[in-house]
């Protein structure tokens, strides 16, 4: 079965980050894990430090990452499935998650992972 992950980068409504994060756990991450082909999950926050500042750097906008593992043999099928209309329907959703400026892309291994030796 062919591995990929899928990225979220998303923000809170100013003022609503600890209602944000309780329903990022309490619902959308369980809700979106009962989507076939989705796997695992792992939430991530923007470290409290910057990378030094060199020519054409631009700080990252999003300060939440969701990367959620898919394992599928249709990875076609399986983003019908999670963009269609009964799916996207049955999550609940959060008015203090900004949903106006959300990135969302799925990745797929193109080179073999490389560790240290």
């Amino acid at each position: 079965m062919a591995k990929y992950i899928m990225l979220a980068f998303s923000n809170p409504v100013p003022g609503r980050e600890d209602e944000y994060n309780a329903w990022y756990d309490e619902f959308h991450v369980p809700e979106m894990l009962s989507s076939p082909g989705l796997v695992a999950a792992q939430r991530y926050r923007v470290a409290p430090i910057e990378p030094p500042n060199y020519p054409g750097y631009q700080p990252m906008p999003y300060r939440y990452l969701n990367l959620m593992e898919m394992e599928t043999d249709d990875l076609a099928k399986t983003k019908e499935i999670l963009w269609s209309p009964a799916n996207v329907g049955r999550i609940k959703r959060s008015d203090a998650f900004d949903s106006s400026k959300v990135v969302c892309k799925i990745y797929e291994p193109f080179r073999p992972r490389v560790t240290r030796k």
